[in-house]
C-alpha cells in the first residue's frame, strides 16, 4: 500500500495570523496554480483521493478527481491542527491578551495545546488514526488483510495506492511517526505549497519513499 500526501496550493494572506482550521480561500498565486498541480498528481495515477474538508484542499482534490473520473473523499481526520480559540487571531493579539500561554505553547507545542485546541502529539494522533481506518477499509473493499500500523506481517499486501491532499502539518506528523524524526525536529522537514510526500508499507512498518516539490515556483512555507 501507498500513502501520498500533498498539500494544497497557496492561501490568502491574512496577515500574521494563526491560520489551522480557518476555513480560507486561496491566493492568486494559489488559483493560478490549480490545474497544473492537479494535472501534475493526476499522472500518478491513484486509486482513491481523500482531502482534508477545507476549502483550499477540497478545490485540488476535486481537480484531480475530475481528471481520474474519480470522486474525491473530504474528511475532516485530515484537517490541519486546530489552534482552538486562536484561530485567525494576530500573534501580536494572542502575544499582548495572552503572553503566558503563548509562552508555555512555543516552549512545548509537541504536548502542550492551545486554548481549546491540539497539541502537535494530539494531531499526530489522530493523523495515525485516520491512517489506520484507511488500512480498515482496504480490507473491506479488497477482501486482503494488510498489517496493520503496529501489526504482524501477513505475507499480503494491498496496493491500493491513496492520494490524500492536505496540510504541512498532517504531512509533518506522518514524516515524524514514520521516519523516526522527533515531533520537535518536525519543522525542520520542509513543506512546499503542492509537494507531494510518498510513504509505503513494508511488511508492518511505514517508510518514506519519496518527495516531489512540484511547487517549485510557489511560495515555499506559509500557515496551514
Amino acid at each position: 500500500m501507498m500513502l501520498t500526501f500533498m498539500r494544497h496550493p497557496p492561501i490568502e494572506a491574512k496577515g500574521e495570523r494563526c491560520i489551522g482550521q480557518t476555513n480560507v480561500e486561496l491566493s492568486p498565486e494559489g488559483r493560478a496554480a490549480l490545474i497544473p498541480l492537479a494535472e501534475e498528481a493526476s499522472r500518478i495515477k491513484p486509486d482513491k483521493i481523500l482531502c482534508s474538508d477545507l476549502q483550499r484542499c477540497r478545490v485540488l482534490a476535486e481537480a484531480i478527481a475530475l481528471r481520474l473520473g474519480l470522486l474525491s473523499e473530504p474528511d475532516p481526520v485530515w484537517r490541519e491542527i486546530n489552534f482552538g480559540t486562536w484561530e485567525s487571531r494576530t500573534w501580536d493579539d494572542i502575544q499582548a491578551k495572552e503572553p503566558h500561554r503563548l509562552s508555555e505553547w512555543m516552549a512545548d507545542f509537541e504536548t502542550v495545546a492551545p486554548p481549546a485546541g491540539e497539541s502537535f502529539a494530539d494531531l499526530q494522533a489522530r493523523v495515525l488514526r485516520g491512517i489506520e481506518s484507511k488500512l480498515a477499509g482496504a480490507i473491506h473493499d479488497t477482501g486482503v488483510a494488510p498489517a496493520t500500523l503496529s501489526g504482524a506481517d501477513t505475507g499480503t499486501s494491498s496496493t491500493t495506492h491513496y492520494l490524500i491532499v492536505t496540510h504541512a502539518g498532517v504531512i509533518r506528523a506522518a514524516m515524524s511517526a514514520f521516519s523516526g524524526l522527533p515531533l520537535r525536529r518536525a519543522f525542520e522537514f520542509k513543506v512546499s505549497y503542492g509537494s507531494r510526500t510518498t510513504f509505503c508499507r513494508h511488511g508492518s512498518h511505514w517508510s518514506p519513499a519519496g518527495f516531489v516539490d512540484d511547487g517549485r515556483s510557489l511560495s515555499r512555507e506559509g500557515a496551514g
